[in-house]
């Protein structure tokens, strides 16, 4: 569904990665994280891809073609891969050329819990900082996202709203910060992946506010953290199925279907 412009900085399912919703199935790169290179930006939609199962363990990833697919050029591909490859998602090699690792079960709650942890930072700072005014910015995001679901809207974008404004409310620049670089390794497609998510997601934001309304830090940290590492256990399920972690090496191609 298209957005207004300045919508488009998104900032992954639950936190705070500024970047744009990736939409490459119209061979455009349409993810524009603010102040982001070429690079970045197609670093952003092949680490989704990645996570997302979309490219898995062995896949090859042709560069010409890729720089097609995203209306970039070959060199900015090239670039990202090399980045990809630092974060332990691709392998880089002369002659063979660029092939997915993927993740493995254990990576993937490894990164929700990390995710976890600055969120309910967030949370728990935004309930002894937060203003009355914004206090009710957050109970109104809140209840767009309800009206998202129930009137299928752009619930991605609402959900993005709401996150974004608990963790402003904690009026911390050097927290935000770290929210933004790791809520990269959440998809952006989670809720395709995991729908039945969804109806958790209202319920845990209605506890979100109730927390952050009663001044209950503890409380708030104590609820978001549980709203990500829930989610993060619906994944790996849907993902991996009920293996023991590690046990896997990452998603098989095809499993974000």
């Amino acid at each position: 569904m298209s957005r207004p412009e300045h919508l488009r900085a998104q900032e992954g399912a639950f936190v705070g990665d500024e970047r744009a919703a990736a939409d490459t199935g119209g061979g455009s790169l349409r993810r524009l994280r603010l102040g982001a290179t070429a690079r970045d930006r197609v670093a952003d939609v092949l680490r989704d891809e990645i996570m997302g199962g979309r490219l898995g363990p062995g896949a090859r990833v042709d560069l010409d073609e890729t720089a097609a697919r995203l209306g970039t050029s070959r060199t900015p591909v090239r670039e990202a891969c090399l980045t990809l490859q630092f974060e332990g998602l691709v392998r880089v090699a002369p002659r063979s050329g660029v092939s997915v690792i993927g993740l493995r079960q254990r990576d993937v709650e490894d990164n929700f819990a990390l995710i976890a942890m600055l969120s309910g930072a967030a949370a728990a700072w935004a309930a002894e900082r937060v203003s009355e005014s914004h206090l009710a910015e957050i109970r109104r995001l809140a209840g767009d996202v309800r009206s998202a679901v129930e009137t299928g809207g752009d619930l991605r974008t609402a959900n993005f709203l709401f996150h974004r404004a608990v963790n402003r409310a904690s009026d911390s620049v050097r927290l935000i910060a770290l929210i933004r670089q790791t809520g990269r390794i959440i998809p952006w497609s989670f809720f395709d992946l995991v729908p039945e998510q969804v109806g958790c997601a209202l319920r845990e934001h209605d506890d979100i506010v109730d927390a952050l309304a009663a001044r209950n830090g503890a409380r708030a940290r104590r609820v978001s953290e549980e709203h990500v590492l829930s989610a993060g256990r619906l994944l790996v399920t849907r993902v991996f199925g009920a293996g023991p972690a590690g046990a896997a090496t990452g998603p098989a191609a095809g499993s974000a279907g």
